[in-house]
């Protein structure tokens, strides 16, 4: 899969169930398993965690990832 934010072709994983949970909780609607992250290391150490399901690039109209911590 490919991210349309930092433009890698890094291996995406599946979210996690808080990430699910935060992610839902964004939406306001059940999300299915489809969801994936980017785990891409940027140039400043950060992991990308963009955000896209597996058949669309760009799910969202606009770039949506997850924070770098969860509350």
């Amino acid at each position: 899969m490919t991210c349309q934010t930092c433009g890698s072709r890094e291996m995406h994983e599946p979210l996690t169930p808080d990430e699910k949970a935060w992610l839902r909780g964004q939406l306001g609607n059940p999300i299915g398993d489809n969801y994936y992250k980017c785990v891409n290391r940027l140039s400043d150490e950060k992991i990308c965690r963009n955000l896209r399901t597996h058949g669309h690039e760009k799910h969202f109209r606009d770039t949506k990832r997850l924070p770098d911590k969860l509350e």
